[in-house]
């Protein structure tokens, strides 16, 4: 499952759909930051299902959604579709059956702004959970160890041991057996709710059996008088049903004529969005020829300036060479001369030197004077030649204004004609539209007439129908809540006593009370009145404070007579049972119900005697005195403490239940439960038994209730079919009449829409071609004046070309006397040199000027051939420089051409979305018309299920179409069948109530409890085969996990020696005893450091540890893809190299997508993208397959480069 290709639209930075393709094992991502390079990696976790937008780095869902740009408006829609390669048939086995068999498969989501979902796998929509469900197990995932997000990686090794177990567990592929456990959890949960739904079933219709059989006998009488009622009712209702159905049917014709032509416009809207989108991608194409053009025309002008400053290089250098060549024929000359009559000069050398000197002199003051005049006359040249060159720059924009200015004109003059066509058009069609209108105008105000007549006949009497009808409903759903808060009361007393029952249960087994009053209250003897804690009602939060009031006196026994507790401590003692202590019920004095200071019951945290705060029978009031009338009620130990300080001479007991004595005794620790539990359980036996006794008696009045609601029901059934006889025919006409009104009504309405819409499409388009008039006018006027302009500059250009002509020959000229001048200057300067020389060196000058006069000879050669060579250059740089201005003319005719293609696309655009709106308009109102039909089916629904309701309530469920066929041949019914209805109906109701459904009841309630018995029993057997198979997924998960985690561990030991070279590390369980729940620690040791932490490690070493452990996952369960982002930021140049080593060596297992910001990395890819944002907010990508010679070129390239290449060593991907 290799990714195939990524297609992004409107997803974060990506506003306009990117395709990426990822054919290769190696692919890089570049780009600066902030450029949107890891929305790319949050684009693949997005589609493949994750559901948190903090994993996505935003706050909301919804933050995935282009939100605009400073020249962008926001993204309604964010689309990514992931295309995986399922060639390899082994790798398929790991995914559900129906996707094995499957070349490709593309996983889609969509996000409206709204908040609506899609998910989508080959074209198919499905749930979120076959998304999830397609990646388990396979190693890859939103949390999977395939993405490593940007920052991320160091997190590996500083989590949780328990958070990186996931690692391990989706490389084991346990990830599937997780989810499948949690689901079988999810069904074992759902089962023991189920099973007990089902015991509350059985047990109710165990209870309700005996019942429904006595009154399945009664009814089984009344069903014989009830036939000929029912025979009567339903030959009425039959016809009635009938006439119903034929209406249905006319009105299913039309909807489905208008369905169809729905599903016509919908096709055909379909493909005007097709078709539009094809014209954008037209537009976009165009937009890209415009710009390359563009790029061109800069091209061309650059060589044409290239050429131009070549040609004047070269005419330099010819220049100085042949002054050169000139030179050194003079001098050539002059020694030869000087050579013959050096000895005959020799005699006048003296005479010569004044001469000679004279000489110089004039010849230098006439070089000055010649070149400062050459000076004035270059100054002029590169004037003129300034002005030329900036003379030419405007006629070439001028040019190119003129010709956008004419395309803009042509543009303006079709758009026109285009529209004023369309405007009549529209006019005609407006006419005729409202002549229609003014025909269906007329048409309906007849009908509405005839309309209003039928509906005031159906009113009258539908009024009495509406009224029975509503009091029905109203009576019904009276019924239905009814009966459902009496079966809610009905479990409501079960339930109160049932816990009765088990607190009676655990009263009368005494629990915790010691033997000898177990004997005593299990004697039965009515002088024995039973416990003493029972004999009092206690406040739950003063529970413990009574019983430590009390101690063991709680279980003490309570009898009627001083007496009687003697005799029966006697018979205990006799009969070995125990100890008990008996305290009479009237004692003969009170102890310690003396009179308390009331100033100590002011005291903060007193709340006063307990005596006060429980409650007993006046009976037990004397007994109650003596047990408690000198116990003070304190919050705390320290309240109590403060009452004996203030003089208090009884006993106190604080709410928790400790008690002190005025003598110092205190009596305190933990609860005493079994005490607790007694006064707890007596109290609230008490309570249950009076919710018992309320309850019962609200189901008892809800019963007798219930069957005068019965009684009513049946009363008001009768009524309503008598009502609804009367209103039926006039109910008939109405609706023939509504149809007809409402056909009209929609026929008019929607011709006045039509007739709108003309205004508002005429309007718009006058509007347009005022506006047309405007700008052609102002197009007109821009040409002329560019033309006018153009002329006055050609004009100036070919002034300023003469001058600079003129200019160029005049100090060309100047030049050559220059030269001359300095030529004459050197001579006479050589003569004076020749004159000072002594006679001794007569003879060595000779000698040497024989050698010069050769010298020069072959200067003067190679200044002719280099000379020769520069004038070539010439030539051939004119010949260049020719070609080069036809193709910059033929630039500027490519951008203009360019250009106007683009507008006409966009032209074609906006009629294409024109025509778009209109066929949904069209969509609008075919789909406005359907549901007019759907309504008037809706209604005829209503009365068809209201006749169905009617009769299935009158004759307990029996449906009305079944018995059709026995009464569609007779007559329909008249007024001597509805005379019989009535005489038959009184007749029943003197029999008076009677269950109808019973002995249906009866055997369905057999049914049922047969069915719910063995629904109990299959909900057990389930119950224990979730159990089994949860155990066998524990199992194989434990399996698995073992297996995964040593193969793991053995790799890691090898794969972090190598990454680090040297040092040593291992994984370890934290929980070597719970395979389903133990974490992992990570022990590393980097070369020459003995860390008591992994914690110490640098950043570095983190993340090559963390890469080091996702390396081992690879080698032993390969994902088939790796998304690794900005991982060997944190790695210096070394590890760098170990970690594209380590990537190199797995390409043949996974496919790898790197974001990074190395060069070395950058090296590895077999395919770079560059991600770029030259328009700000607004993501694009420029793709390179890069070859050796092109990435050895570009190692030298700044990761934010655009990853720009030449021909001969990239090729676009």
């Amino acid at each position: 499952m290799h990714i195939k290709k990524l297609e992004i639209a409107g997803f974060k930075s990506f506003v306009d759909r990117t395709v990426i393709h990822f054919d290769h094992d190696i692919v890089g991502i570049v780009g600066p930051n902030g450029c949107g390079k890891s929305n790319i990696v949050d684009s693949i976790r997005w589609c493949m299902g994750e559901q948190s937008a903090r994993h996505l780095r935003g706050r909301a869902m919804s933050d995935v959604i282009f939100a605009g740009s400073a020249s962008r408006g926001p993204h309604g829609l964010a689309e990514v579709t992931l295309t995986f390669d399922n060639t390899d048939k082994v790798a398929a086995q790991e995914l559900p059956l129906e996707y094995r068999d499957w070349a490709e498969i593309a996983v889609t989501r969509r996000l409206y702004r709204d908040g609506t979902s899609e998910y989508l796998i080959n074209k198919t929509q499905v749930r979120l959970k076959d998304v999830t469900d397609l990646f388990l197990g396979t190693g890859v995932g939103t949390k999977a160890y395939s993405i490593i997000e940007q920052g991320k990686v160091g997190l590996i090794v500083s989590a949780r041991p328990e958070d990186r177990r996931m690692l391990i567990e989706e490389a084991a592929g346990i990830t599937k057996y997780k989810a499948r456990k949690k689901q079988a959890e999810q069904k074992m949960d759902a089962t023991r709710q189920n099973l007990l739904r089902v015991g509350d079933i059985v047990s109710e219709i165990e209870r309700s059996l005996a019942s429904l059989k006595r009154q399945a006998a009664k009814a089984e009488r009344y069903i014989a008088h009830k036939k000929e009622l029912e025979d009567v009712v339903l030959w009425e209702a039959s016809h009635r049903l009938l006439e119903i159905v034929v209406r249905t049917q006319v009105e299913e014709n039309a909807r489905a004529e208008r369905a169809e032509a729905v599903q016509q416009v919908k096709t055909a809207l379909d493909v005007r969005e097709a078709e539009l989108e094809v014209v954008r991608q037209s537009s976009h194409e165009a937009e890209e020829v415009a710009e390359k053009a563009q790029t061109d025309a800069f091209r061309t002008a650059n060589q044409v300036r290239t050429h131009e400053g070549e040609i004047e290089r070269s005419r330099e250098k010819f220049t100085s060479l042949e002054t050169r060549r000139l030179d050194d024929a003079r001098e050539e000359a002059e020694l030869a001369e000087r050579l013959a009559g050096l000895r005959e000069e020799l005699q006048g050398l003296l005479t010569a030197l004044e001469t000679a000197a004279a000489e110089e002199e004039r010849g230098a003051e006439a070089a000055r004077l010649e070149s400062e005049k050459f000076d004035e006359l270059k100054g002029s040249q590169d004037a003129a030649e300034a002005e030329l060159s900036d003379l030419r720059a405007r006629a070439s924009q001028l040019a190119a204004a003129v010709a956008g200015a004419e395309a803009t004109l042509r543009g303006f003059d079709e758009r026109r004609e285009d529209m004023e066509l369309r405007r009549g058009k529209i006019e005609d069609e407006k006419r005729r539209l409202e002549l229609e209108a003014a025909e269906h105008t007329a048409h309906h105000a007849e009908i509405v007439r005839t309309l209003d007549d039928q509906r005031a006949e159906k009113e009258a009497s539908a009024a009495r129908r509406d009224a029975l009808n509503d009091e029905l409903r109203l009576l019904r759903e009276e019924a239905v809540g009814h009966e459902r808060a009496l079966d809610t009361k009905k479990g409501d007393l079960s339930r109160l006593r049932g816990r009765l029952r088990a607190l009676e249960e655990i009263h009368d087994r005494l629990e915790g009370v010691g033997q000898g009053a177990k004997t005593l209250v299990h004697k039965n003897d009515p002088s024995v009145l039973g416990l003493l804690g029972e004999r009092f009602e206690v406040a739950q939060d003063l529970i413990a404070a009574f019983a430590g009031a009390l101690g063991e006196k709680v279980e003490w026994v309570v009898v009627d007579s001083a007496d009687k507790g003697r005799a029966l401590a006697r018979e205990l003692a006799e009969k070995s049972s125990g100890r008990a202590g008996i305290v009479p019920a009237h004692p003969r004095f009170v102890a310690g119900a003396g009179h308390v200071d009331p100033s100590v019951l002011e005291l903060p945290g007193v709340r006063g005697l307990l005596l006060d705060a429980v409650r007993f029978d006046t009976a037990d009031e004397a007994m109650a005195r003596a047990l408690l009338g000198d116990v003070l009620l304190c919050d705390d130990d320290d309240a109590a403490i403060a009452a004996f300080d203030s003089g208090f001479t009884g006993r106190a007991v604080t709410v928790s239940g400790t008690l002190y004595a005025a003598d110092g005794t205190v009596i305190g620790g933990s609860r005493d439960e079994v005490a607790a539990g007694l006064i707890e359980h007596k109290r609230e036996m008490r309570e249950l038994e009076g919710l018992v006794a309320t309850a019962d008696a609200e189901v008892t009045a809800m019963l007798d209730h219930h069957a005068t609601l019965r009684t009513r029901l049946g009363e008001l059934g009768a009524a309503l079919d008598a009502s609804r006889a009367d209103a039926h025919a006039a109910e008939i006409a109405l609706v023939t009449a509504e149809k007809d009104e409402k056909r009209t009504s929609e026929l008019l309405a929607g011709l006045t829409r039509r007739v709108e819409v003309l205004g508002r499409d005429h309007d718009d388009l006058s509007a347009k071609i005022l506006a047309a008039a405007e700008a052609h006018e102002i197009a007109v006027a821009t040409l002329d004046g560019h033309r006018t302009e153009k002329g006055e500059v050609d004009i100036a250009v070919a002034s300023a070309s003469e001058r600079a002509e003129a200019w160029r020959s005049q100090v060309s000229a100047q030049q050559s006397v220059v030269t001359e001048r300095r030529v004459l200057l050197a001579q006479a300067r050589e003569r004076a040199t020749a004159v000072r020389q002594t006679a001794e060196r007569i003879g060595k000058s000779c000698d040497e000027m024989a050698t010069r006069i050769t010298r020069l000879a072959s200067e003067q050669v190679d200044c002719a051939v280099s000379a020769g060579q520069a004038a070539a250059r010439i030539v051939i740089e004119r010949e260049l420089l020719l070609d080069a201005l036809e193709l910059a003319k033929n630039a500027e005719d490519a951008v203009i051409g360019a250009k106007t293609r683009l507008d006409e696309i966009r032209h074609g655009l906006g009629m294409a979305e024109v025509d778009l709106k209109r066929l949904r308009d069209e969509a609008t109102e075919s789909a406005e018309a359907l549901r007019g039909h759907e309504s008037a089916l809706d209604r005829l629904t209503m009365s068809r299920q209201h006749l169905l309701d009617g009769v299935r309530e009158r004759f307990r469920g029996l449906e009305l179409e079944t018995v059709v066929g026995d009464y569609h041949k007779r007559p329909p019914a008249d007024a001597a069948q509805r005379a019989r209805i009535q005489e038959l109906t009184e007749l029943l109701d003197r029999m008076g109530p009677v269950n109808l459904d019973a002995v249906r009841e009866h055997a369905e309630a057999e049914e049922r409890y047969t069915y719910y018995t063995t629904q109990k029993t299959d909900l057990e057997k389930a119950l224990d085969d979730l159990d089994r198979a949860i155990a066998q997924m524990n199992r194989e998960s434990k399996r698995l996990f073992k297996e995964a985690f040593e193969g793991i561990n053995a790799r890691f030991k090898v794969v972090f020696p190598r990454m680090f070279r040297g040092g040593q590390a291992e994984l370890r369980l934290t929980n070597a005893d719970d395979m389903l729940e133990t974490g992992i620690e990570i022990l590393a040791q980097p070369p020459g450091k003995k860390l008591s932490s992994i914690e110490l490690m640098s950043g570095g070493e983190k993340a090559l540890t963390a890469v080091s452990l996702i390396f081992s996952i690879f080698q032993f369960k390969p994902s088939p893809f790796c998304i690794l982002d900005e991982v060997d930021a944190p790695l210096d140049e070394a590890n760098v190299a170990r970690y594209n080593e380590g990537i190199r060596s797995m390409t043949d297992r996974s496919q790898f997508i790197l974001i990074t910001h190395i060069k070395k990395t950058m090296q590895l890819v077999d395919v770079l993208y560059g991600v770029t944002m030259q328009e700000p907010g607004v993501s694009k990508l420029v793709g390179v397959r890069v070859n050796e010679a092109a990435i050895t070129r570009s190692a030298s390239v700044p990761p934010a480069a655009e990853a720009a290449v030449t021909d001969d060593s990239a090729a676009v991907a």
